[in-house]
C-alpha cells in the first residue's frame, strides 16, 4: 500500500510539472507580439530666420500720481487732461492760509528763541549763567528751529510740482476739494518715453532676448512704424495663458504715439539658425506635460523628449533633443511603446 501511495504521488508531481511546462510555452506565445509597421521621416535641417509677431499695448514708461502730503482745500489746478508738463512746474495748489499762519507763528518763536540765546551766551561767557540754565537755553533754541522747519515744509507742500516731464493721463481733484494727504490728484506720465507690451506664449520665449530689435506697427496711425528695442523679459508665466510678459522700448515715439495704442510688434531672429522642423501632430505630451516624440533605434521605438519652438508653415520648430538623419515615427505612432519591435 505505501509503495502505491508512494508512485502515485511521483505520476501527480510529473503531471503538475508538465503542466507547468505546457502553461510557460503558452504564454510565451501570447507574449510574442508580431512588429508593428510604421512610417518614419528622417530628421533634416532648415533654416530658421526666428522672426515672430505679436499683439501688444502702448504703455507709458514712466507713471505717477501726483498729492499732497498735507491736509487742505484745493485752491487752484493749473493742468488739464492731456496737457504735456515740464518737469518742475507748477500743478496745483491747495489754501496755505493756515499753514501760513503756522509758519508765522514757529519763525516768531525762532526769533525769541535766537535772541534769548545771544543774551543767555554772554552771560553765560562771563560765568554768570549757571550751567543747567544754558543748556535749557540750547534746548529751546533747537526746539524752536526744529518748528521752523516743520512749518516752513508744509507752507512749502502747498504747492505741488511735477517731478519730470510728461503728460496729465487722469485729473482726479478740483478746486474748493478738500483732500487728505496721499490722495491723488492728477497722474502723470512719461510723454516721450513709450513702451509696448506683449504676451509670448512659454514655447518661444527662449527666443527672446533683452536688446533684441523690434518694430512696431501701429494701425490707429496710418500703419506707421516706429522702432524698439526689447528691455525686459519676464521670468513668471502667466498662470492662465501661459505667456510671458516682455517689454519693448519704443525708440523714436513722439507726440502722436499714445498709451493704450494696439499695435503689431515684429521681432527680429535671435540667431536661431538652422534648426529641425518636424510635423507638428506627431508631437505628445507625457504625464509630466514634457513634449516627445516616438524614433525608430534600429527596429526598436523609443521615446525622444523633445524641446519645441515656434511653428513655421512646414510645422513645430524643434530646439533640442534629436539628431540629425534619426528617423522620427510619423505613423503607427500611437501603436508603439518604448521598445516595441517596428518594420517599415
Amino acid at each position: 500500500m505505501e509503495k502505491s501511495m508512494r508512485q502515485l504521488c511521483n505520476v501527480t508531481v510529473l503531471l503538475l510539472l508538465f503542466g507547468l511546462t505546457s502553461c510557460q510555452n503558452n504564454g510565451d506565445k501570447q507574449t510574442t507580439m508580431s512588429p508593428v509597421k510604421v512610417k518614419v521621416l528622417r530628421v533634416s535641417s532648415s533654416e530658421i530666420d526666428g522672426t515672430e509677431r505679436f499683439s501688444g499695448t502702448v504703455e507709458e514708461a514712466n507713471s505717477t500720481s501726483l498729492s499732497f502730503s498735507i491736509m487742505g482745500t484745493v485752491k487752484t489746478v493749473h493742468v488739464g487732461l492731456g496737457d504735456r508738463v515740464a518737469k518742475g512746474q507748477l500743478i496745483a495748489t491747495v489754501d496755505p492760509l493756515a499753514m501760513q499762519s503756522s509758519y508765522d507763528a514757529a519763525k516768531a518763536s525762532l526769533e525769541q528763541a535766537e535772541d534769548a540765546y545771544r543774551r543767555m551766551k554772554e552771560l553765560y561767557d562771563k560765568g554768570s549763567l549757571p550751567e543747567i540754565k544754558w543748556v535749557e537755553v540750547q534746548s529751546k533754541l533747537q526746539q524752536a528751529k526744529s518748528m521752523e522747519e516743520v512749518a516752513r515744509k508744509n507752507l512749502d507742500d502747498c504747492k505741488l510740482y511735477a517731478p519730470f516731464s510728461g503728460i496729465i493721463s487722469e485729473k482726479m481733484a478740483e478746486v474748493g476739494q478738500n483732500i487728505m494727504p496721499g490722495l491723488p490728484v492728477v497722474k502723470l506720465v512719461t510723454a516721450n518715453q513709450l513702451k509696448v507690451k506683449i504676451a509670448v506664449p512659454e514655447t518661444e520665449i527662449a527666443a527672446i532676448a533683452t536688446g533684441q530689435k523690434a518694430t512696431i506697427t501701429v494701425s490707429a496711425l496710418n500703419g506707421r512704424v516706429f522702432a524698439g528695442t526689447v528691455t525686459e523679459k519676464g521670468i513668471v508665466a502667466n498662470p492662465l495663458s501661459r505667456s510671458y510678459d516682455v517689454k519693448i522700448r519704443v525708440d523714436d515715439a513722439d507726440k502722436e504715439l499714445m498709451p493704450g495704442m494696439v499695435v503689431e510688434a515684429v521681432l527680429s531672429g535671435t540667431g536661431m539658425g538652422t534648426l529641425h522642423v518636424i510635423p507638428a501632430h506627431i508631437v505628445q505630451l507625457d504625464e509630466q506635460n514634457r513634449s516627445f516624440v516616438w524614433v525608430n533605434a534600429g527596429g526598436k521605438a523609443s521615446k525622444r523628449i523633445i524641446q519645441c519652438g515656434g511653428f513655421t508653415s512646414e510645422g513645430v520648430v524643434v530646439l533640442s533633443g534629436l539628431e540629425e538623419s534619426e528617423e522620427i515615427i510619423v505613423e503607427g505612432q500611437q501603436k508603439v511603446c518604448e521598445n516595441t519591435s517596428v518594420v517599415l
